[in-house]
């Protein structure tokens, strides 16, 4: 799985809107259910450290949130997109990689 295949393929024009989230939306269901995972530890935490903990969780949350939907994403694009369009943006990645 190459990231920067992903990545181009989520910033690209070329690929429709509505591939890219659903790639996202995956991403977002599959940290909200890390999440959920995680909130036994979390509470844990928050009440050992009452300001720090609960201030730091959420904003851990929030990137955890923003960063993993991409990242997700990004591994998701190149079994989501169309096929030759995946093939024509891999050929141009690798173009500028070896440039």
């Amino acid at each position: 799985m190459k990231m920067t295949l992903g990545y181009a393929l989520l910033r690209d024009r070329r690929v429709p809107i509505r591939t890219k989230l659903i790639a996202l939306g995956i991403g977002a269901a599959g940290v909200g259910a890390i999440e959920l995972l995680q909130l036994p530890l979390e509470g844990v935490v928050a009440a050992l450290l009452p300001f720090i903990g609960a201030a730091g969780d959420l904003a851990l949350d929030g990137a955890e949130a923003v960063i993993g939907s991409v990242f997700i994403a990004t591994l998701l694009m190149p079994h989501l997109a169309p096929a030759d369009l995946v093939r024509q943006i891999r050929a141009e990645v690798e173009r500028m990689a070896h440039s």
